[in-house]
């Protein structure tokens, strides 16, 4: 396994949550939450972490619950981990993806 590709959205998605978060809670917690993510994502690429099988959702799709967000990604092909959104829990998901 390899260090997971963000898709462009996903990488909003990290922004957005970071701006957030800086606006609420201050830049310690957005740092900290953001490395949270990172640290997630960096598992999944690298075969430590699974998630779980959201089929049902979109074919192939699996997601990780990391804070208040969950981290939607695909396996690809090549076994490749495909970062595709991290949205808040509260969000519409079928909007979203």
């Amino acid at each position: 396994m390899a260090a997971p590709i963000f898709s462009p959205a996903a990488q909003a998605d990290i922004e957005d949550i970071y701006h957030y978060t800086l606006q609420n809670w201050g830049i310690e917690q957005a740092e900290k939450y953001i490395r949270a993510l990172g640290a997630s994502c960096h598992d999944l690429g690298y075969g430590s972490k699974r998630g779980l099988d959201v089929g049902n959702i979109r074919p192939g799709y699996k997601k990780l619950s990391c804070g208040s967000h969950f981290i939607f990604f695909k396996v690809t092909d090549t076994e490749k981990t495909e970062i595709i959104r991290i949205l808040h829990q509260s969000m519409d998901v079928d909007r979203h993806l």
